[in-house]
């Protein structure tokens, strides 16, 4: 009986709206349809709560509502603007947070959809280490379920006592479409304390060339670490140079801009920004002058998708004026100015107020209106064609590319998702349980990090010996050639990360690298371009 009556509603509800639809379809559209006031939004918003109270089977809560609806306003803008709402807000623990008491877990998230999503991961530190990537999804904290809504709420909770641990529950999607579940105990510490220059050394000493990895821009001893970093690679004779800014989150625009200083002439601009409001606007330019004259070795800039924000607009800006090319993928596409405001409650809305171009006039930022949050971050770096991107001339007349990224002057292959073996290896910590103890046992081999970077191989028995020990732990390994060039480049890079921490990994990654190899085979046009200066 109860089914029937709810037939009948639906019924009559149709039989009332079904004439007036084909009313409106059989009639000419003639009419202009008047754009609605601000007015009758907010009337039609009064009245949707009014019925929603009255009629809604279910005790709702109007406050819960209305935040919901202040949420929805505020993603409708843009994807990266958020309110943190004073109920959750504690001004003891943020003061403290702001003043450097609390320690952050080195771990970057992003809000996708509603889901705290980990962007980036601090190099120089213990998570680094703990095969944690970007695009895991973090599902609870210590156990429980995460309460915060933004990036920021979530570093302020996740803060604490120097040296301390949180357990962080995270899900990953492997390349298979199993969904597997990781728990790591992440120690706080502040990624300042850790050079973001973790790899500098010569690549190729015959052909003088230097490779130089920046990870973030977070402190403000980048462009300082840099300067050393460069006097040193030029003191051993370096002529050309590998700048690395792949999975470089960004940070401070302010140190992006001191760091393209170490290459280009002061009173360069590094950026512009415009706002609605004039206090916005800006031209950001090289400010200090590190060289007395400039360098004039031809640079190749290494990118790909989680190269972002900061460290867009060094790429941006090395590019435009011609001063390096830009090989890899298409980098993130995020360059917004952010302002937070205060609310009359306490609450905070993290707002964006204006928009990031490069020195000749691209638009970094992809776009976001007309995209659904889901493709907006599944399609971050997107190498699409170039036909439909904003472009401008670079110095030198060159045309370059933007709306969604700094589109690379050379693009390189797309990197193949890992194998489900070396995946469930990796979740499983069997690659760091097992190094740990050969490492030990080959001491005496393992002299120096050069000497392993001259001869990039282990013993075939250090690869037999460790399938067998992922074999007994359930992971079975395949014994094809190209499995084994595989397997000996992921277990010399791990043998050179417990050896030698930061350096041994990045300087054994380099060498490995099948980018970094392209890069090496580029210099020939990064010297015609530079030529054009």
């Amino acid at each position: 009986m109860r089914a029937s009556r709810v037939f009948g509603t639906v019924s009559l509800l149709v039989a009332f709206i079904a004439p007036q639809l084909r009313a409106q379809a059989a009639a000419p559209d003639t009419t202009v349809i008047r754009k609605r006031t601000t007015y009758e939004d907010l009337q039609m918003f009064s009245q949707v709560l009014n019925q929603i109270r009255v009629n809604h089977p279910d005790s709702v809560d109007s406050h819960e509502l209305l935040m919901a609806a202040i949420q929805g306003m505020v993603h409708a803008a843009d994807p990266h603007s958020f309110v943190i709402p004073f109920v959750r807000l504690s001004p003891a623990r943020e003061a403290a947070y702001k003043a450097g008491k609390l320690f952050p877990v080195p771990v970057e998230f992003e809000y996708r959809s509603g889901a705290p999503i980990v962007s980036a991961i601090a190099s120089g530190t213990a998570a680094a280490r703990q095969d944690i990537l970007p695009g895991d999804e973090l599902v609870a904290v210590d156990g429980k379920p995460v309460v915060a809504e933004s990036a920021d709420e979530l570093n302020v909770m996740l803060a604490g006592d120097k040296g301390t641990s949180t357990t962080l529950s995270l899900e990953r999607l492997r390349s298979d479409g199993s969904l597997a579940r990781l728990e790591r105990s992440v120690k706080r510490e502040k990624v300042e304390e850790s050079s973001a220059v973790p790899a500098v050394f010569m690549l190729d000493q015959a052909a003088g060339t230097g490779y130089v990895r920046i990870s973030n821009f977070m402190s403000d001893k980048v462009a300082d670490d840099l300067h050393d970093a460069l006097g040193k690679l030029e003191g051993k004779g370096m002529k050309r140079l590998i700048l690395d800014l792949r999975d470089n989150g960004g940070g401070s625009v302010a140190e992006a801009a001191h760091v393209a200083g170490e290459f280009l002439p002061k009173g360069a601009i590094v950026y512009t920004a415009e706002g609605r409001k004039s206090a916005e606007t800006d031209t950001g330019r090289v400010s200090r002058s590190f060289w007395r004259s400039e360098r004039r070795y031809p640079i190749v800039l290494l990118v790909n998708s989680g190269t972002a924000s900061a460290s867009e607009l060094v790429a941006g800006a090395l590019q435009d004026h011609d001063r390096a090319l830009i090989v890899g993928h298409t980098t993130f596409g995020k360059s917004l100015l952010m302002r937070g405001f205060p609310m009359a409650d306490g609450s905070i809305i993290e707002l964006v107020v204006g928009h990031v171009r490069t020195p000749c006039g691209r638009i970094v930022q992809r776009q976001y209106h007309g995209v659904s949050l889901h493709d907006y971050y599944r399609l971050a770096g997107a190498d699409r064609d170039t036909a439909s991107r904003p472009s401008c001339k670079t110095d030198g007349g060159r045309v370059v590319y933007g709306g969604g990224g700094i589109y690379p002057d050379l693009r390189l292959p797309d990197v193949p998702a890992a194998p489900n073996w070396l995946a469930r290896a990796s979740e499983d910590d069997l690659l760091l349980r097992w190094t740990g103890g050969w490492v030990t046992a080959n001491a005496a081999a393992l002299t120096t990090v050069e000497a392993l970077a001259a001869n990039p191989t282990l013993p075939p028995a250090a690869a037999t010996d460790f399938r067998a020990f992922a074999t007994k732990n359930g992971v079975a390994i395949p014994t094809d050639s190209a499995t084994d060039v595989m397997l000996q480049r992921v277990l010399v890079r791990t043998v050179a990360a417990t050896k030698w921490g930061d350096e041994g990994y990045y300087r054994l990654a380099a060498v490995t690298s099948s980018e970094v190899e392209a890069a090496r085979g580029a210099f020939g046009r990064a010297q015609s371009i530079l030529a054009t200066r």
